[in-house]
Order: C-alpha cells, then structure tokens, then sequence
C-alpha cells in the first residue's frame, strides 16, 4: 500500500507540473484596453459599440504580440491582424466596461478584457505563423532514473533539469514507476554537456549510455552513498 501511495503521488506532482507549465505559457490574458469609434451622422449609440469593438480588437492583437514576441515584421502581423480581428467572439472570454467618454466628434472606451491566448495561440499555429512545438528541436534524450525510494529523490532531479536550462530546452511530462522515473528531453547542446552536469552532482551513477539515429537513451541510477 505505501508503495501504490508513493507512486500515485509522484503521478500527481508530474500532472501538476505539466498543467502549471502549460498555464503559465497559455493562460487566459487579462488586460485594459481603450476603444475609439468616430460618430457619424451624431449616431452616438453605434460610435460607442464600435469604440467597445475597437478595444477588444486591440487586446486580441495584443495577445497575439505576447505570444509573437515582437519577432515578426509588420506586413506580416498586419495579415494576421485581417484575419484575427474579425473573430472577437472566439477570443474573447468576457469584458467589462470600465467607462466611456465623448470628444467632439470621437467616442472612446475603456474596457476591461479576458482574452483566451489558447485559442489565440492555436490559430497563430495553423496559420503557420508559429512553429509547430510537436517538431521538437535539438537532440531528444530518454533518461531514466532508477533507485528512487522517497520523494526527495524524484524532486532532486526535477529540480536538477529545471536548473540546466542552458543545457536542457525543454522537459515534458515524466512517466513514474515504482523506484523510477522516465524523462523526455530536449537539449541545447551535447548529451556529454548532460552527462557532466550529473556526474558533478555526485548522486547518480551512468549505467549506459545508448544512442540510435532519433534519440538518446540514458540510464542513471541513484548512488546509496548519496542519500
């Protein structure tokens, strides 16, 4: 039972590291945007709609710079902005109207904006405008970890990777058996880099080392003497 216990809890950490991963990079984007709308033939009604419209335009293209970098010209985000603007009921979560004002011939309106980046992010990727992330770059490696018997073992390592960013590019979901941890990797560099890295730690012992045309495998187990 306590071994069943610990693994359910290892499975439970790497869920809640993955989700909070994927929140961080995708959650819903909060903002303040203000709308301006001209007023023609005095129709103040309409002017005020189209200023509100205005604004939530302007926080979708906002999302889309956050999620762009800013590494993008601009002829090519003002294709994406043709295309994404017209799409205000897909983005956007909710809003509120914070307050709205008239000058001269001018409406303006300040609203209060939840724009859902998934969604914003997942059209971006179709339009090609993103690389597609499922094409991993750099040198996949497989590692596994072997002697794990509490749950500092599985932390250590975690935070270990997490630490290496100038080696490690980006770690996904870990697959959890009992005493082990399975580890998909990217990385920046060379698997050597890696290697050393752990060997400094002075906790792990390499058993081998496999290498095929797609990945690297590496099996690593926990020294007795380190705990």
């Amino acid at each position: 039972m306590r071994k069943k216990l610990l693994v359910i809890l290892l499975l439970l950490l790497c869920v809640f590291d993955q989700a909070a991963y994927a929140d961080q990079r995708l959650s819903d984007l909060t903002l303040q945007v203000e709308g301006r709308a001209a007023v023609v033939k005095n129709d103040e009604a309409r002017a005020r709609e189209e200023a509100v419209k205005n604004a939530l335009e302007k926080a979708i293209m906002q999302a889309a710079a956050k999620i762009l970098l800013d590494k993008y010209e601009d002829e090519k985000f003002q294709a994406v902005k043709s295309i994404m603007v017209g799409k205000v009921d897909r983005y956007i979560n909710n809003y509120r109207i914070i307050s709205e004002s008239r000058q001269r011939d001018e409406c303006a309106a300040h609203v209060h904006v939840v724009v859902a980046t998934a969604l914003v992010h997942d059209d971006l990727l179709q339009m090609g405008i993103l690389p597609d992330q499922s094409e991993k770059e750099g040198m996949t490696v497989s590692l596994a970890l072997k002697g794990m018997k509490k749950y500092s073992d599985f932390d250590r390592m975690k935070t270990f990777l997490q630490s290496r960013s100038k080696i490690v590019k980006r770690i996904y979901p870990c697959r959890l058996e009992w005493q082990r941890a399975d580890y998909s990797l990217v990385l920046n560099g060379e698997v050597q880099s890696l290697l050393t890295e752990l060997e400094k730690t002075g906790r792990y012992r390499v058993e081998s080392v496999n290498r095929n045309q797609k990945t690297v495998e590496i099996n690593l187990q926990i020294k007795e003497e380190s705990r």
